[in-house]
């Protein structure tokens, strides 16, 4: 038996996510979804027109040429008590979102995949993999 080296996710399987975490935000009562850049982006944007909820994006890469934006709609978003959930494809160490915890003082977490062993646990998530592999997104070069 050979098993593969990555776990490629597909459009469909990502539309099929997108669609699981529509129950769970919808309970969350949004007011803001914040995507992620550059995988969050996508779901971000599916959440927020099937719940008709306004969408903003948020530039925070911790890998590929790391940058931190630090947006003030958000801060006062979270400061005047409304709902933002933060929005990424996978939540694999927790690094990005325990980033975001930290800085922005607030928001729920929501991401596609969650790895199990990630050190910080997302509100919502689609799939959980126990499974060491690196995940590839139908929009991330292989």
């Amino acid at each position: 038996m050979k098993f593969k080296a990555k776990i490629y996710i597909e459009y469909d399987d990502v539309l099929s996510m997108c669609h699981n975490l529509e129950h769970d935000t919808s309970k969350m009562k949004p007011d803001l979804f914040v995507g992620i850049t550059r995988g969050g982006l996508l779901p971000a944007v599916h959440l927020s027109h099937a719940l008709s909820i306004p969408m903003i994006p948020l530039h925070w890469t911790t890998r590929d040429n790391p940058h931190k934006e630090i947006n003030n709609d958000i801060l006062k978003a979270i400061k005047d008590k409304k709902t933002v959930v933060f929005v990424d494809d996978i939540n694999d160490t927790g690094k990005t979102f325990s980033e975001i915890s930290e800085k922005y003082g607030g928001g729920l977490y929501v991401s596609l995949v969650e790895k199990c062993t990630s050190k910080f646990n997302s509100d919502a998530t689609s799939l959980r993999f126990d499974d060491d592999r690196w995940i590839v997104f139908p929009w991330e070069k292989d």
